[in-house]
C-alpha cells in the first residue's frame, strides 16, 4: 500500500512540470544509458538551466525535495570533471505507469 501512494506522489509531482516529464522521458528512453545536462537539453529542445534545474532543484523555479534526483527517479553519478545521469528503475516504473 505505501509503494501505491508513493507512486501517486511521483506521478503528481511530475504532471505538475512538463520539464521534469521531458527529463525523465529522455532518459527512460536511453535507459540504461547516461546523459550529461548538456546533452539532455539539447536533445529535448530546454535550456541548460531548465534540466539541471528539473534534475537537481533549483532556488528560483524547482525545489531540491522535488527533483528528479532528490526522488530517486534518476540517479546522479560523478565524473572526472562533470555529472552523468541516468534513469533509475525506480523512474523508469513510474513513467511507465504515467504512460498506460
Amino acid at each position: 500500500m505505501t509503494d501505491k501512494v508513493c507512486d501517486a506522489e511521483l506521478i503528481i509531482l511530475l504532471r505538475k512540470s512538463k520539464t521534469r516529464q521531458m527529463v525523465l522521458e529522455y532518459l527512460v528512453s536511453i535507459y540504461p544509458e547516461s546523459s550529461y545536462p548538456s546533452e539532455i537539453a539539447r536533445k529535448i529542445d530546454l535550456r541548460l538551466n531548465e534540466v539541471c534545474g528539473a534534475l537537481n532543484g533549483s532556488p528560483n523555479r524547482y525545489k531540491e525535495k522535488n527533483s528528479l534526483v532528490k526522488l530517486g527517479l534518476v540517479k546522479k553519478e560523478q565524473t572526472k570533471s562533470s555529472y552523468l545521469y541516468t534513469a533509475t528503475d525506480k523512474g523508469c516504473k513510474i513513467w511507465k505507469l504515467i504512460n498506460k
